[in-house]
């Protein structure tokens, strides 16, 4: 009877280890299959960038550049002369270029460079004066993109719509900006050229 009993024993123990592997098995599926959906979602691509305060240009809008001579004409839009990094056909760049500001404390900040499935969406906000000042009376907001259309291969190409200054804000009161106008941009260069590429505002934080 003993001995019966110890296989019925083992023989059941053997049974509940065998489900709990093939519960597991599934999670394990369950969990590499949302891996997969969420990198088709938004997967980080490896990027470089350079910001800064006065640049040349002082028109509003995005630019892309897929060759040297584009790469040249991106920079000479800062008024500097372009780092030595590009490479056709393996890289591609975007420059952002905000237009004139009326002051000191305005400035690009590049905040992902993602690829969301069939396209690779670089996501920035405008910082400005109002932003620490207002900082403490802000509660969470939620957050409004704005595409800026697809960019366009050559530079000087793509649509811009950008948010004047006043809008970053908020509801929140207007500050005198301080200094003489200013000029805020940033360049991000992306290693990758495979995808089409498009330009994000963030609106509210």
């Amino acid at each position: 009877m003993s001995l019966r009993f110890a296989v019925l024993t083992t023989w059941i123990g053997s049974f509940r280890r065998l489900r709990g592997l093939r519960r597991l098995g599934g999670a394990s599926v369950l969990a590499l299959a949302l891996g997969f959906a969420i990198g088709a979602v938004a997967q980080t691509v490896d990027t470089r960038h350079w910001q800064g305060h006065a640049a040349m240009s002082r028109q509003s809008e995005h630019v892309v550049a897929t060759s040297n001579a584009e790469w040249r004409s991106l920079w000479s839009r800062v008024g500097v002369p372009a780092p030595d990094m590009f490479e056709p056909g393996r890289t591609h760049a975007v420059g952002i270029f905000l237009g004139t500001r009326p002051g000191e404390g305005y400035g690009v900040n590049v905040i992902s460079t993602s690829r969301r499935r069939d396209r690779l969406v670089v996501v920035f906000e405008e910082r400005s004066p109002q932003d620490d000042t207002v900082a403490d009376r802000r509660t969470a907001a939620p957050t409004a993109r704005v595409v800026s259309g697809p960019a366009g291969g050559a530079a000087g190409g793509g649509t811009t719509t950008f948010a004047p200054a006043t809008a970053a804000s908020g509801s929140a009161p207007a500050l005198r900006s301080v200094g003489k106008p200013t000029s805020p941009w940033a360049i991000v260069l992306i290693n990758r050229t495979d995808l089409p590429i498009s330009v994000e505002q963030r609106l509210f934080r």
